[in-house]
């Protein structure tokens, strides 16, 4: 019974010390309004307790921090329509995707971004000849391109052979599927 009561008035020590140590609204949004990374930082160390780092403590120093200002909760950015037809389109053209063109295609609405679907950029599918077949001693093939490509066979059979015309295209999953003129199809990955 004895240890219950240390334990019980230990925890709630713990939790007194946590509420006061936890920084207000006003103090957040004071430091969030810095616009000096190092000085944000240093304000945010402040508020944790924390010591900052001789950097950011000299950044600190040289630049003032602005009197607390009220700080109206940031409204959502209208996405315009132009740039949520922009992505696909920009998609189709082979350009570099940005990660607002990923946000603003219609199927991530809602996602966060590690559940965002990345807008595939490049060819859907490659064709080429086959101008190399090699194989090390493990038994895993290599086939290189008339392009200069190298790919890996997953799952060769043995079928695969120089000068063959190969269709690679893209499969689910990120993987690939290299097509041969017989219709036989083979798991590929890129390695050069």
């Amino acid at each position: 019974m004895n240890r219950s009561k240390i334990g019980a008035a230990l925890v709630l020590m713990a939790a007194e010390a946590a509420t006061a140590a936890a920084p207000s609204n006003d103090d957040m949004a004071r430091c969030a309004v810095i616009p000096a990374p190092d000085s944000r930082l240093a304000c945010y160390d402040a508020l944790a307790h924390r010591p900052a780092d001789k950097m950011s403590s000299a950044a600190a120093k040289t630049t003032p921090a602005p009197a607390p200002a009220p700080v109206p909760a940031p409204a959502p950015a209208p996405v315009p329509a132009p740039a949520a037809a922009a992505a696909p389109a920009a998609a189709a053209a082979g350009a570099p995707v940005s990660a607002p063109a990923i946000a603003a295609d219609p199927k991530n609405f809602g996602l966060t971004p590690a559940q965002q679907h990345p807008v595939d950029a490049g060819p859907k599918a490659i064709a080429a000849h086959i101008a190399v077949v090699s194989s090390d001693k493990l038994g895993h093939t290599t086939v290189v391109l008339d392009s200069g490509q190298t790919w890996t066979v997953l799952d060769d059979d043995g079928r695969i052979s120089a000068g063959d015309a190969v269709r690679i295209k893209r499969a689910t999953l990120g993987s690939y599927l290299m097509f041969t003129p017989s219709n036989h199809s083979y798991s590929v990955r890129r390695t050069r």
